[in-house]
């Protein structure tokens, strides 16, 4: 008997029929095996076209787990300092202005850390095409480098003075930058080096090339209320073909990024043994970080509730309303849909994929019903 039938049904009935989701791919994965696959739907609706394991999704902001552990690799090797100003790595940030109640500007009273770019409490916020950046992408014939534009986003005033709360920003297509000074490399290159290459992540890139969008799932755009429309399939933070977006410009199949999300809740090893990072490296990046520093330590996610911020990631700090995954739960999920999940107590993970922007269930805790059901299947808590 087919013990994950109960999200077939889910998927089937709910996310793809009545959630009129095109098509998704989910993988549950355990200690480096798979425990369930299910792959539904089409890649495109005009066209009926299965979807299948070669297709390829943007990640969006699913990117900011892999940015944030190539991060925190640099720090494990002594390169990436956590509570050093960014301006040490980005001189362009060494003099910052924060917006004043009163609609005046004055000098940010304290350093804008690493840390700040990690937790998303820099002061940053999410508009990257400004006035600024756009004449940077101009002055360089449409192909300004990832950090040419970042050193653009520094010229805009903060909203609030670094370090005091959490607002989600460009933080992390900085620290991509920050990543690249640190290595003496472009961040895919990085990426590349430490992590594609020895974990065989084939498909992912953020390159789109015809070779690469050819592949891709077709990206629909939701009205909240039922009605798709086909998207050009582009994602809007490729500002230029040599911006490298760490918050938003990842593009990977299913599998790579099974595989990524597998070594992560196995506490950094990879199924073939490489050491990707290490256990208490791992445990830092999942450990709450507000509390420990910012005024107002707010926040909230789309995974629900009992979750706090930890080095770009939520973190699980409590289960006072049932959840079923453990204390120190970690992950994240993108703007089309997809979601990961790390359980390093149970070094379980799950990745989902679809390709649907502004997708209402996402708030509304279709993510949450596919974890919360691994878990009373693994468990043995759900009649089929």
């Amino acid at each position: 008997m087919d013990q994950f039938l109960p999200i077939k049904h889910y998927i089937d009935n709910v996310i793809c029929k009545e959630k009129q989701v095109p098509g998704c791919d989910i993988i549950v994965m355990q200690e480096h095996t798979q425990l369930f696959r299910y792959i539904s739907g089409n890649a495109e609706m005009e066209t009926g076209t299965p979807l299948t394991d070669h297709h390829l999704y943007y990640m969006y902001s699913c990117t900011k787990p892999v940015t944030v552990s190539a991060g925190m690799r640099l720090w494990e090797e002594g390169k990436l300092n956590l509570d050093a100003p960014v301006s040490d790595y980005l001189p362009a940030f060494a003099y910052l202005h924060v917006k004043k109640s009163d609609g005046s500007l004055s000098i940010a009273e304290h350093p804008l850390t690493v840390r700040h770019l990690f937790t998303m409490s820099g002061g940053f916020d999410y508009f990257a095409l400004t006035d600024k950046v756009l004449s940077v992408i101009q002055n360089y014939g449409g192909h300004a480098a990832t950090r040419q534009i970042v050193d653009a986003y520094a010229k805009k005033p903060l909203d609030f003075e670094p370090g005091t709360r959490f607002q989600y920003s460009l933080c992390h297509d900085i620290l991509a930058a920050v990543i690249e000074e640190a290595a003496g490399m472009r961040f895919s290159e990085y990426l590349n080096q430490i992590l594609f290459t020895p974990l065989e992540m084939c498909d992912s890139t953020f390159d789109d090339t015809p070779a690469v969008l050819a592949r891709l799932t077709a990206q629909y755009q939701s009205d909240g209320n039922g009605t798709l429309t086909r998207t050009n399939d582009r994602n809007g933070f490729r500002l230029t073909d040599q911006y490298e977006s760490g918050g938003a410009g990842l593009i990977c199949s299913a599998k790579d990024y099974a595989v990524f999300a597998d070594t992560m809740a196995c506490e950094g090893r990879a199924a073939n043994g490489y050491r990707y990072l290490k256990p208490e490296t791992v445990a830092l990046l999942h450990t709450e970080q507000l509390s420990s520093f910012a005024v107002d330590t707010a926040f909230s996610c789309a995974a629900g509730p009992g979750y706090g911020y930890g080095l770009g990631v939520r973190t699980r700090i409590n289960q006072n309303d049932g959840q079923r995954s453990p204390v120190g739960e970690f992950g994240w999920d993108g703007a089309a849909g997809s979601y990961v999940m790390c359980d390093p107590v149970h070094h379980l993970s799950i990745f989902f994929a679809m390709h649907v922007l502004n997708w209402p269930a996402c708030i509304g805790g279709a993510h949450g019903v596919l974890r919360d059901m691994v878990y009373d299947i693994l468990e043995g808590k759900t009649d089929i």
